[in-house]
């Protein structure tokens, strides 16, 4: 069985091996934390790479999280608190542990407690912006077209979209069994590409950090929003309550299906919630892939 991982945006400083080769290390790192004694030379990996696409088009990405906001965040306050905002639905399980390498009870100094604190705090400062926009659908779409030029040329531009499916396709087979694992902007692509192309046979669909419960993104997908016809198995949906650009799970309509995606929320790096590193390290998404690999019993 292939599995086919499948990356988002802001990767135009990496080339198809560069990347692939941080994937592989992150999944290899998760696989020792998780005690899955498995060769990754044994499996079946296969790691289509769109992210010079961008560039091919002479654009970049402008969204620098370490300048966006204000250098004082921390009296910041937006008018949805996470606290109190009914978006917020209930996760379909309970946050798993912290990933094995981060301890929270080792003792750090006072500059790793003082960027700790920084890095959260700057992590609920940009989940509350994220709510506030997805109350309002022009305004979060102008917010991307801006700062995140790839997510919106991928959902605008056919010629792009079909760019990055091609990519995608060529390593796809339709007499073949696969498991999709994508991270953000790929979970978008994924969902688009299957719905297109029903043939190919997808026993799971892992997604990180997917951007999927945003309306400004659901506006422009392939409609009605359904499950893909061609999914066997099961649907996974990993999201980290410190992570800006998930918000919340896929649980409400028009993601309520049945079967139901299972959400798990999981705790990632403080540093970058959003990055692959911290999903793809994380116990319960190893485990996920690795059960899915299983033959059914």
């Amino acid at each position: 069985m292939k599995i086919i991982f499948i990356h988002g945006m802001n990767q135009q400083n990496y080339d198809q091996p560069s990347l692939k080769q941080h994937w592989l290390s992150a999944f290899q790192t998760g696989l020792r934390n998780s005690q899955q004694n498995i060769d990754l030379n044994s499996l079946e990996i296969r790691f289509p790479f769109y992210g010079d696409l961008l560039s091919k088009h002479h654009l970049y990405n402008s969204l620098d999280l370490d300048t966006f906001l204000p250098k004082s965040i921390a009296h910041l306050h937006l008018p949805f608190h996470l606290g109190h905002n009914d978006t917020m639905v209930q996760e379909h399980k309970p946050c798993i542990r912290s990933l094995p390498i981060f301890n929270p009870e080792h003792s750090e100094s006072l500059t790793q407690r003082l960027s700790i604190f920084s890095a959260l705090t700057r992590d609920h400062a940009f989940k509350e912006l994220a709510l506030f926009l997805n109350h309002y659908p022009k305004l979060h779409e102008t917010f991307i077209r801006k700062f995140l030029i790839e997510t919106y040329l991928y959902l605008s531009n056919p010629d792009f979209m079909h760019e990055v499916h091609h990519r995608i396709m060529s390593y796809l087979h339709p007499e073949l069994d696969h498991i999709i694992v994508a991270h953000s902007l790929g979970s978008v692509i994924t969902y688009n590409l299957l719905h297109q192309y029903p043939h190919f046979r997808i026993q799971r669909f892992i997604t990180l950090g997917s951007p999927l419960a945003f309306r400004v993104i659901q506006e422009k997908l392939i409609t009605p929003i359904s499950r893909p016809p061609q999914l066997l198995g099961d649907w996974f949906n990993f999201y980290s309550p410190d992570d800006f650009l998930t918000a919340f799970p896929l649980s409400e309509p028009p993601f309520d299906f049945d079967p139901p995606i299972i959400n798990q929320a999981i705790t990632t790096f403080f540093q970058n919630p959003h990055s692959i590193t911290g999903y793809l390290q994380h116990p319960a998404v190893i485990n996920s892939i690795i059960e899915g690999l299983m033959p059914e019993k």
